[in-house]
């Protein structure tokens, strides 16, 4: 027996408490589902989870579940990984096995394992995770994809999306009239730190912009094996006392303080990127965004109404986006309140969720015909 009778909505899920950005993407928008009407199911190498056993106990658990909810469809959640693509794949072989409606939802997307699975994994995928009823993608390029390896299903494209909490009191008028008595330009590049996240690139442009006088300064936040290297190298470029400061990782208020008060976010990755959620956030937070169109950012981002695309990874092609932003306070305020109320129409949790609720109907009103 399928769960078409019911309206429960099965989803696996990371476990909630560990840090992650699938798990921060469903404490956001968890909430705003109908009570009792999406179980989550948290799966995955959690220290609760099992220890080494942990992907056999992850296939049992999810059995049991299925058959005890008897969902109306259920949701998988994987990374185009290694792990999470044969984990994921059991998943959705049992899901199909039983009978039930199928959603995949593709969080991470390794531009690398791509190729792998076109190589070694395609009949893998097409006998597992390809049965699925429907898709969803952060970003045209994986719907491309999908449909090279045979998926014939709908395929939705969706965003991250960014809690409501975070935002508690601020307004982005009064970020922007603080700007112009302040007159320093403070900016932001929030990430883990990782090479290709583009933060040496970005210490060098702002070095470029201050040699030409610029009053900016630049704030680092985050943690990564190679913090005291990047640290090592801002010595090298002589930066003056408060030019440039490294926070270290932050969260909570710490988090929402640093975005309520820089006026540019810098994040030049040239990563394997899904959505970025901290772009989407500095966009909430008013804020002009410097980035190059990796993933879902190459669908979504407006340039020259959200900041600015770069599109090599040279520090001089940064810095001339900085520049372009910064040569215009008046704009520079246009395009930050711009990003707060297009972030308030599309990115915030509540949004998302109603939107995933419409596919899950969607799809439920397709398998019935």
């Amino acid at each position: 027996m399928t769960g078409l009778e019911s309206s429960r909505i099965l989803i696996t899920v990371p476990c909630l408490q560990d840090p992650g950005g699938v798990a921060s993407f469903y404490n956001g928008i968890l909430p705003h589902f109908p009570q009792g009407q999406v179980i989550p199911l948290e799966i995955g190498g959690s220290k609760r989870s099992g220890g080494l056993l942990y992907p056999l106990i992850d296939q049992i658990r999810f059995h049991h579940t299925v058959k005890r909810v008897n969902p109306a469809l259920i949701h998988l959640n994987p990374s185009l990984i290694s792990k999470s693509f044969f984990r994921d794949g059991l998943f959705a072989w049992q899901a199909k096995k039983m009978g039930y409606p199928l959603l995949i939802f593709w969080h991470g997307w390794c531009g690398g394992y791509e190729s792998v699975v076109e190589k070694r994994y395609l009949g893998f995928f097409r006998r597992t995770l390809g049965l699925a009823d429907g898709f969803i993608v952060l970003a045209s390029e994986f719907e491309r994809r999908l449909r090279k390896w045979g998926v014939r299903v709908p395929i939705y494209r969706e965003t991250t999306n960014v809690e409501e909490s975070l935002l508690a009191g601020f307004d982005v008028q009064d970020k922007w009239a603080d700007f112009k008595r302040l007159g320093q330009i403070k900016i932001l590049f929030l990430a883990r730190l990782e090479r290709e996240k583009g933060m040496f690139e970005t210490l060098q442009a702002i070095k470029f912009l201050i040699e030409k006088k610029y009053p900016v300064s630049l704030t680092i936040a985050g943690d990564g094996k190679i913090l005291q290297e990047l640290k090592e190298y801002a010595r090298s470029l002589n930066f003056a006392p408060r030019q440039v400061h490294f926070t270290g990782d932050i969260r909570g208020e710490d988090k929402i303080r640093i975005f309520a008060n820089h006026h540019i976010y810098c994040f030049p990755t040239f990563f394997a990127e899904g959505l970025p959620t901290s772009v989407l956030e500095a966009m909430a937070f008013g804020m002009p965004v410097v980035t190059r169109p990796v993933g879902g950012l190459a669908d979504i981002f407006e340039d020259g109404k959200m900041g600015c695309l770069v599109h090599g990874k040279s520090p001089e092609e940064i810095a001339a986006c900085l520049e372009k932003i910064i040569a215009d306070p008046n704009k520079m305020a246009e395009v930050g309140r711009y990003n707060a109320k297009y972030a308030k129409e599309h990115f915030m949790a509540s949004v998302v969720a109603k939107r995933l609720l419409k596919i899950y109907e969607e799809l439920r009103v397709n398998i019935k015909r």
